[in-house]
């Protein structure tokens, strides 16, 4: 279960929302009065989109749904109570939380765990398809029903109703998921955490009521929490008036609605009303400024612009403060990028504006600085944020940011047919949640444009001023003592805000016509069908292959993916090579283009696209649709061959690494997974996931491009396109584009490139360290197995056995003993290129007087599987979710994106792919019983990871 804290003001990273309250220019559309009214849209001239079929329940329960389509055969539902921790008392800090949690644990119709195992039987699996979160403002419960027939779906909604009408909250359950919340709280809420809230709040959120809340809890208050008081604040919070029902899933929407006035039409609250809080108001703090000082803290600073919240309804007018507020935000991002690009004392900055309901509105200005030089990152911060208040913005930097929102709006409409039910769902609960309404893409598009002549320089400056104009306040956050403390950092930001104003660079103008290629394009050498997979392979005359995957799933959304070379394995065992410096790659721009050209050049267009490095290749990936999918392929071919190589890029990835690499030993896990993967592998640093610092710090411009100019221009090349497409265009497209590229050698993988295995480390135990919360640790066993292409029937019950190994663990070590939040454990297997191996993964984060019993429920879980088999209720409901989540999988492009670009030559893995669903419906349980007595029973070979606290308390690297 998560918790979201609303507005996420203490975050350290920078974030990319545009979402608040500016003027607006007088521009006002037509409203059509004959789109419906809804509760949703009370009060504002904005319809809600016809779409959604919203009502009222008698008892005051509010609800939307609607059809979707996308995956075919499946129902999503949010239900959002209005209860957050903005709700509670001092002394109920985290009871909100701990109350999420406690109405999974049984009602007087379900016994507890019933309702999970419901939805099992249905395929969904718990965690990823049935979960709950907590904000400062409300509570939402979401279940991802892989099944449309309206027996299940009533199945589903009625353990729903019960959980918000009539949980049972057990003292006896309520203990031990008290434990559970204080493992999920050691979890999100690490030492480091704890003083960043207790500094950042008073100052960021000074006045309002959010600056006093947890949403966590304290161990004292969550202690308080007994079985009667919290019966009493569920009674008071969890009522049909405050309770919205979100359903949208591929089934007639009278039969979702039906659905729900079956299910909470009896619900009827008793006693009162309760009262709104006194959600306070935003003032001005005791100080401007402070600093937090913590040797695992990432260096960086946070400016931050508060004003009060509106909460009344958003209007036609708001919204076009908002769009306007776009516009100005995104040319302020636009100038602290190019002075970031300079690679000097700013590393990275962003902007972001952020409006949160019942607390305040906040515009952000977060910056990484070169380490030791935050004061010099402020001051040209200042001189961006000052250049902009002094001077319009030109009319080309409003045009680019009107080019980009015009664009991204039409893709919301282009896109709204093949929506997928969660994110049709979950945006209306965002709505809810801040107060918008649900409208059609189309008004939001066209009043856009219609107000587009409104953004001039003169009304773009105003809305900078004003975004601008609220005394700012200042958080550093520094891994090491800053001299002078909180006076310093007032000084600091003072002598800042004085700075004068910066010049903003201008930026050439560019065209396609500068993005050459000098070759002549290929010609189709051959083409064939992979069979059962519907993939069309296209090779050309210079060797590129061409993989083509049609769908539906999403309309003009094209999903393209490029393969070079041999990626991860195409390196020496035990040697990773630069494969980490990837990053500074696009960030040097190519084909004679700067950063700023480039995405001057390209903005509004869907031509992004990444550069990573796979297994089997170093990756290019974007999102593409008709029109623009053949300029992504010119793109991508450009900086494969004329990448730039500037010194400033690698030297912000160096200088960013070091600003974080300290925060790593925050949390056990995070040291798991940055340092134990290639354990994972026989202890090959290939598959290491962080470099250790003295190889970030020694790395050269020289080494650097000459490193990813030999990977970039040796081995084959796999373009894969999946979606919905123009097969001809497409074919046209590539054969321009990576087509006129010089044929290449492929040099095949050798033997020892290939021999990758989870053998047995020389250590056992193998053990890292982490220096955060004392009380915590991370253990993990792995098991060494076969590969899933040794024997797939194997594979698959290995699979399976993953899944009931997770739920026992989850049922007997998590909800009976309350020892750890989340146990994990998974079956991992690699590719047709490594088709030997296999590891059966499980672990916790836990604390540290808890790791024999983990070790102890592991051990019976499996010694019991391995001896009896799995139990007949529990095999049918791991099977159906496992088969659930492949399913809907194969529904889907994302599934397809990746499978595009296994090794289709190889027919065991093409059959792999063919029979994903056949092949586990088809497991049983002996099987699984066999793979698990063969692999993972006491006596069969493994090795333990742990990840324990630091003895001493000194912070090396």
């Amino acid at each position: 279960m998560m918790i979201i804290t609303r507005g996420m003001y203490l975050t350290l990273s920078l974030m990319a929302s545009t979402s608040a309250l500016a003027q607006a220019p007088a521009t006002k559309p037509i409203i059509s009065q004959s789109l419906p009214t809804s509760w949703q849209n009370a009060g504002s001239e904005i319809p809600l989109d016809p779409a959604w079929r919203t009502g009222t329940l008698p008892n005051g329960l509010r609800f939307a749904v609607r059809r979707g389509t996308q995956p075919p055969g499946t129902i999503s539902v949010r239900i959002r109570v209005a209860d957050g921790a903005l709700m509670e008392t001092d002394e109920q800090q985290g009871w909100t939380h701990m109350l999420e949690h406690m109405v999974f644990r049984g009602t007087d119709h379900f016994a507890d765990g019933e309702g999970i195992k419901i939805w099992q039987r249905l395929g969904a699996s718990f965690g990823s398809d049935t979960n709950a979160f907590t904000t400062l403002t409300a509570t939402t419960f979401v279940l991802d029903l892989p099944k449309n027939d309206g027996t299940s779906y009533d199945q589903a909604m009625a353990v729903l109703a019960k959980m918000m009408s009539r949980a049972t909250i057990d003292p006896v359950a309520l203990a031990t998921e008290r434990k559970v919340v204080l493992a999920e709280r050691a979890l999100r809420m690490p030492p480091m955490a704890e003083k960043v809230k207790q500094i950042a709040n008073p100052l960021l959120l000074a006045g309002t009521k959010a600056a006093d809340r947890d949403v966590i809890g304290s161990e004292a208050t969550l202690d308080a929490a007994s079985a009667e008081r919290l019966k009493a604040y569920y009674k008071r919070w969890y009522r049909p008036s405050r309770t919205v029902v979100v359903v949208a899933g591929d089934a007639d929407p009278a039969m979702l609605e039906a659905g729900v006035r079956r299910a909470f039409g009896d619900w009827s609250a008793s006693g009162s009303e309760p009262s709104e809080p006194d959600y306070g108001a935003p003032v001005r703090p005791a100080k401007p400024a402070a600093v937090v000082t913590d040797p695992l803290i990432p260096n960086s600073f946070q400016l931050a612009y508060v004003t009060p919240h509106d909460d009344r309804p958003w209007t036609v007018s708001r919204q076009q403060r908002q769009y306007l507020d776009w516009i100005a935000v995104g040319i302020l991002n636009a100038r602290l990028g190019t002075e970031a690009q300079k690679g000097e004392a700013v590393v990275n900055a962003g902007v972001a504006l952020n409006a949160s309901r019942h607390v305040q509105d906040q515009l952000t200005v977060g910056v990484v600085p070169k380490p030791g030089a935050w004061k010099a990152a402020l001051n040209t911060a200042y001189g961006v944020l000052n250049g902009a208040i002094a001077s319009p913005p030109t009319q080309a930097e409003i045009d680019q940011q009107v080019t980009f929102v015009t664009k991204m709006l039409d893709r919301r409409i282009a896109e709204q047919d093949t929506r997928t039910s969660a994110d049709l769902a979950n945006s209306f609960i965002g709505d809810v949640d801040q107060g918008d309404v649900s409208g059609p893409s189309t008004f939001y598009r066209d009043l856009f444009v219609a107000q587009q002549k409104a953004f001039t320089p003169t009304t773009v400056q105003a809305a900078i001023r004003r975004l601008l104009s609220p005394d700012p306040r200042l958080i550093v956050y520094s891994s090491t003592p800053v001299a002078g403390g909180d006076a310093a950092v007032q000084t600091a930001l003072a002598g800042a805000r004085q700075v004068a104003a910066s010049r903003e660079a201008a930026v050439r103008t560019v065209s396609f016509d500068d993005l050459k290629l000098s070759g002549h394009p290929a010609t189709v050498a051959s083409t064939s069908i992979v069979p059962g997979l519907d993939v069309e392979r296209v090779l050309f005359s210079n060797g590129v292959e061409l993989d083509l995957k049609p769908t539906a799933f999403e309309k003009d959304k094209i999903r393209v993916s490029v393969l070079i070379g041999h990626g991860v394995l195409g390196e020496r065992p035990n040697d990773p090579g630069l494969i980490w410096t990837n990053g500074a790659l696009l960030a040097s721009g190519y084909g004679g283009l700067s950063p700023d050209e480039l995405t001057r050049l390209l903005s509004g267009r869907a031509v992004g696209f990444g550069i990573g490095t796979a297994l089997n290749g170093v990756l290019l990936r974007g999102d593409s649709d008709r029109n623009d999918v053949a300029d992504m392929f010119r793109l991508m071919t450009v900086a494969m061959t004329q990448m730039n190589y500037r010194p400033a890029p690698l030297a912000r990835l160096k200088d960013a690494t070091n600003a974080a690499y300290q925060a790593i030993y925050n949390q056990p896990g995070a040291v798991f997974s940055a340092f134990a993967t290639p354990y994972l592998f026989g202890g090959d640093t290939r598959f290491r996931a962080t470099p250790p610092i003295t190889e970030v710090d020694a790395v050269t411009l020289p080494a650097f491009q000459s490193y990813w100019q030999q990977r970039l221009s040796q081995g084959p090349v796999k373009v894969g396109v999946v979606g919905d497409f123009d097969r001809d265009a497409i074919i046209a497209a590539v054969a321009k584009s990576f087509g006129t590229l010089p044929s290449r050698e492929n040099v095949p993988l050798d033997a020892a490139q290939r021999a990758v295995s989870a053998s047995l480390p020389a250590a056992d135990p193998v053990v890292f360290q982490h220096r955060g919360d004392p009380t915590q640790a991370m253990v993990a066993r792995i098991w060494p197995t076969q590969g899933l292409f040794d024997d797939v029937t194997t594979g698959r019950a290995l699979e399976l056995a993953a899944s009931l190994i997770q739920t026992r663990l989850t049922e007997d070590f998590r909800e009976t003993q309350g020892g750890s939040y989340a146990p994990f454990v998974s079956y991992n297997y690699g590719g047709g290129d490594i088709p030997h191996y296999g590891a059966l993964v499980a672990g916790a984060q836990l604390r540290t007087d808890r790791m024999a019993d983990f070790e102890a429920a592991l051990t019976a879980v499996i010694t019991d599987i391995a001896a009896h088999g799995p139990d007949a209720d529990a095999f049918a409901r791991a099977k159906a979710t496992t088969v659930g989540a492949i399913e809907r999988a194969t529904k889907g492009n994302d599934f397809w994106a990746g499978l595009i670009m296994a090794n289709l030559d190889n027919p065991a893995e093409v059959a792999a792919i063919r029979d994903g669903v056949t092949s586990r419906q088809a497991v049983t349980p002996d099987q699984v019983r066999a793979a698990v007595r063969r692999f993972a029973a006491p006596s069969a070979p493994s090795f333990e990871i742990k990840v324990l606290p630091e003895l001493k308390t000194q912070l090396k690297r």
